[in-house]
């Protein structure tokens, strides 16, 4: 049994916290640049102090907490997220593309994801899980994966995990090495942010400094995403070995180091406050604070005094210990007024994609629903599900489950052989028992885009060389100038697409250059404006409904935000032609549609899920 007074626990908090929003504001300012700074304790501090997504979103956690309880679920922040706020940026809005399909984590966070499902956008969200939690690491990492899944994978999670398990240990352990071995448990040995991790030790063990540790961690694992996971959590663990335990020295490390700096500064702030606990740290960083937070979205709150956010957690945090953490008492704490009591468990229904959560024309999908019995008795009954309209789907299932018994259940779908495939498909999966209850369980299945190819294509230029050029024209390109590009793509291959990316290397696994034309006929509900992102390791040249929207001779590398073409959706089918050059070893190409949320609609989808192909 671990011990720690209120008192102190609530001093700790309340540093965590004050350090959270310093480092998330004096990084804030130059976000996104890459280049080594040289700020000072004179010039590090920004003329407004703005809100920031790194506590914002723990602040709402707080909120599902205290209004859900303290068993939360994957789902329920979620849903958190999609009644409150509008944030949308990258994995951000990934997220909320594959919930409002119908996904639901962890497949949300790691479907249709690609780039930035290992960012930082969970790790920044670790400190409220370690304060609720303090001294039991374990429980800290297990509430840590069930928000890192929203819209991460693999190293964001157990980045998340890592810094949780952090911030529960310094209650009881003030020792940074030690504390990033306790880290260590709840990530991977064979992992590559094990391997950062590890680097990270050794530099700061060999004695260089810290200019030269950040060199190294760019040399080994820097990414042209300045969000990216690897880099920033190397610069966090810099700044908080290489500062030493000073509050100005850390702060100033984490943001000279650049890249994700309100991240790593805010992260960083967070593990020293809490560690040095509020009354500790230096009054001229805390002053232009005024002791409040800003928010970048509305939420329902009493105060905005950053201590009166510490004594909410610290609420919760003495609820959770009364319940999941009796492993610590936390003495003279007051009663909490948080609920406490475990969700009453019924029949539970889960879906297992087996897979993407796709399908496209002419497949056949295979899914499994797994039913859990967690009543004192048993289940009869049958198990079926309810497609969308145009869709088939296999016969139900009988199920006999006696109390506490799983079973896995497979079933098939497929998708309409004509019409409009939409993007956004809900299932519902129904289980009637003979006594006539009824348990349900509703889920997404994204209908894959349905692109006709022309190629591959190229000039063979030497003996071991292949050549293709954004510049020649393989095919009449006046064609789709002129509105005839059924005629042009009468005989051309079909390919499904179940991401914004496209699976190009699946079809055309050569290893040159190529050129290939691709058509999409999609079906829009009315007439709206939008942006049409492209990405290409390569060139590519793009028309919507025989218009020339853009063409880029691109670069050997891929992101999805590449180019951004303003477009005009009509109502009804419309036609996208794209000419894609591939001048990487692999071929990389995305388009998606996206159109701003400028009224700040909390949940809203930027990324179009109301689209469809035409089949």
């Amino acid at each position: 049994m671990r011990r720690i007074g209120y008192e102190e626990y609530l001093e700790k908090v309340y540093g965590g916290w004050i350090g959270k929003c310093i480092g998330g504001a004096i990084g804030a300012q130059v976000e996104g640049r890459k280049e080594l700074h040289s700020f000072t304790e004179e010039t590090a501090f920004p003329e407004k102090w703005p809100p920031n997504d790194d506590l914002d979103l723990q602040v709402l956690w707080l909120h599902a907490i205290q209004s859900r309880g303290i068993f939360i679920s994957s789902r329920d922040l979620a849903e958190e997220w999609v009644e409150h706020c509008w944030y949308y940026f990258n994995e951000y809005g990934r997220f909320l593309k594959n919930f409002q399909r119908g996904i639901d984590p962890p497949v949300s966070g790691w479907f249709d994801n690609e780039y930035f499902r290992e960012s930082m956008g969970s790790p920044i969200r670790s400190e409220i899980w370690g304060f609720i939690c303090p001294g039991n690491p374990e429980l800290a990492a297990w509430y840590a994966e069930k928000d890192a899944v929203l819209d991460h994978w693999r190293g964001s999670v157990w980045a998340e995990q890592f810094l949780s398990a952090i911030e529960a240990e310094l209650f009881f352990n003030d020792n940074l090495e030690e504390l990033v071995n306790v880290g260590l448990r709840f990530v991977p040995e064979d992992s590559r942010l094990r391997r950062l991790v590890d680097l990270v030790v050794e530099l700061w063990k060999s004695g260089v400094n810290w200019v030269e540790a950040r060199r190294e961690v760019l040399r080994r694992h820097g990414s042209p995403d300045f969000t990216s996971v690897y880099q920033n959590i190397g610069f966090t663990l810099i700044a908080l070995l290489w500062g030493r335990r000073d509050f100005g020295k850390t702060m100033l490390i984490a943001l000279n180091c650049g890249y994700d700096t309100d991240c790593t500064c805010a992260t960083a702030g967070a593990i020293l406050g809490a560690i040095l606990g509020e009354k500790r740290i230096p009054e001229k960083w805390k002053a232009p604070l005024k002791g409040v937070f800003e928010m970048g979205f509305s939420l329902p709150r009493s105060s905005y005094e950053i201590l009166d956010l510490a004594r909410e957690t610290c609420e919760v945090g003495v609820a959770v210990s009364k319940v999941l953490n009796r492993r610590v008492e936390i003495v003279g704490a007051p009663e909490p007024g948080i609920p406490v009591g475990a969700p009453r468990r019924g029949v539970e229904i889960a879906v297992d994609y087996l897979g993407f959560p796709a399908a496209g024309k002419g497949e056949v999908k295979e899914l499994e629903v797994c039913v859990r019995n967690c009543l004192q008795e048993s289940v009869i009954g049958e198990l079926s599900l309810v497609a969308p309209e145009g869709w088939a789907t296999s016969g139900a299932c009988r199920v006999l489950l006696g109390p506490g018994e799983a079973k896995a259940y497979s079933f098939t779908v497929e998708p309409p052989t004509s019409g409009v495939l939409w993007d956004r498909n809900i299932f519902k999966v129904v289980l009637r028992e003979a006594s006539g209850r009824v348990w349900e369980k509703s889920f997404g299945l994204c209908g894959s885009k349905l692109w006709r190819v022309l190629g591959p294509y190229w000039r063979a230029v030497s003996w071991i060389d292949d050549e293709a050029s954004l510049d020649e024209e393989y095919v009449d390109e006046s064609l789709i100038s002129g509105g005839r590009e059924l005629e042009l793509f009468k005989d051309s291959l079909e390919m499904n697409s179940p991401e914004d990316k496209l699976p190009l290397d699946d079809y055309f696994p050569l290893k040159g250059e190529y050129c290939v034309y691709l058509l999409h006929r999609l079906y829009s509900p009315d007439d709206r404006d939008v942006k049409l992102y492209v990405g290409a390791a390569g060139g590519v040249k793009v028309w919507l409904n025989s218009e020339l929207l853009g063409s880029f001779e691109g670069k050997n590398v891929w992101n999805p935000l590449m180019y951004c073409l303003s477009a005009k959706l009509r109502r009804g089918e419309n036609r996208l032609v794209v000419k894609y050059v591939k001048k990487a070893e692999k071929a990389s190409l995305s388009v998606g549609f996206y159109k701003d949320n400028v009224e700040r609609i909390p949940g809203f989808s930027v990324w179009q899920i109301d689209l469809g192909s035409v089949l």
